[in-house]
């Protein structure tokens, strides 16, 4: 199989380090310190505190690694667009391209550049940090699932074993909308919070304060979700409390962002809660402050949506 990982930061670089000893892999992406790093020194990665180097391919030009099998999303949301088209680029025409990004909107850009037909929605929970350009930290975590079309599903079925092979437990679901929105929700419990007060994710437990915002967050999200017809996977301020415990150690990745600068997720998430609560009659007055705040304390990204409600 012929992959293309798009995408040189924490995820892009674990999956392709991963799945690189089981097939022919290429990283693309548009940080040149990044594809410099892979490309000199291969991608290392930390599990167990044992340090792990796989030589990989990492390029800027899609020319460079064409007709792929499955270009694989590793991307934050707000570089989705040029992920996109980064896909289009590398992909055999009958190659499937799969976002397995945060927040909503995602596959509805993926689809808009290579065909709705070979657009592939999945959600994973692997975790990894990014210490060095190509040097990342294994964070662990449990399935990556792709959402399951009869078109399409030979295809994930290798993509899957893929996977399987590489260490991450996959599988093929029909119920992946309802995942997309489990992880969303605890997505928004955490990640805004968490950025806000820098601090760490089981901190926001030992402060009641926090504790009270992040299980709001959850359970609007939730309501959401019901409004639009989708069965979560689990009670969200329950998992949202599970997962703050379980990643007690761990900074979210939109405090990492926060804290270097960076263009956050804020309009994946949160904001896209606000975005469909007013849509669909729903009342979400938590994520819309958290919105805001991101917003506010990152008043300088070019990234983010004109309005917490726009399209």
């Amino acid at each position: 199989m012929r992959v293309a990982i798009i995408g040189t930061g924490a995820l892009g670089c674990l999956l392709g380090a991963r799945l690189a000893t089981h097939a022919e892999v290429c990283v693309l992406g548009s940080w040149p310190h990044g594809v410099d790093a892979i490309n000199k020194r291969g991608i290392r990665v930390e599990a167990n505190g044992v340090v792990e180097t796989v030589q990989v391919s990492a390029g800027v030009d899609p020319q460079q690694f064409a007709s792929a099998t499955v270009a694989v999303l590793a991307v934050k949301s707000w570089q989705s667009e040029r992920a996109a088209r980064l896909a289009a680029g590398v992909l055999a025409p009958d190659g499937l391209a799969v976002t397995l990004q945060n927040g909503l909107g995602n596959l509805e850009k993926l689809a808009k550049c290579v065909g709705a037909e070979r657009a592939v929605a999945g959600v994973t929970t692997q975790g990894a940090a990014l210490l060095a350009p190509g040097y990342v930290r294994y964070g662990g975590g449990g399935e990556t699932c792709f959402a399951l079309c009869a078109s399409t599903r030979a295809r994930l079925q290798k993509l899957a074993a893929l996977f399987e092979a590489a260490g991450f437990p996959a599988r093929l679901t029909v119920e992946l909308e309802g995942l997309l929105w489990g992880k969303l929700a605890i997505s928004a419990g955490i990640n805004a919070l968490t950025a806000l007060l820098s601090i760490p994710n089981g901190e926001l437990l030992s402060r009641p304060d926090a504790s009270e915002i992040m299980l709001a967050a959850a359970r609007e999200t939730e309501a959401v979700a019901t409004a639009l017809g989708v069965e979560m996977p689990f009670d969200a301020s329950e998992e949202v409390s599970k997962v703050a415990a379980s990643t007690g150690s761990n900074f979210s990745s939109m405090m990492q962002d926060m804290l270097r600068g960076a263009p956050t997720e804020i309009d994946a998430i949160n904001c896209a809660i606000a975005r469909e609560a007013v849509r669909h009659g729903v009342t979400t007055p938590v994520n819309d402050m958290l919105c805001k705040l991101v917003r506010a304390a990152r008043s300088g990204d070019k990234n983010h949506e004109n309005g917490l409600y726009s399209a």
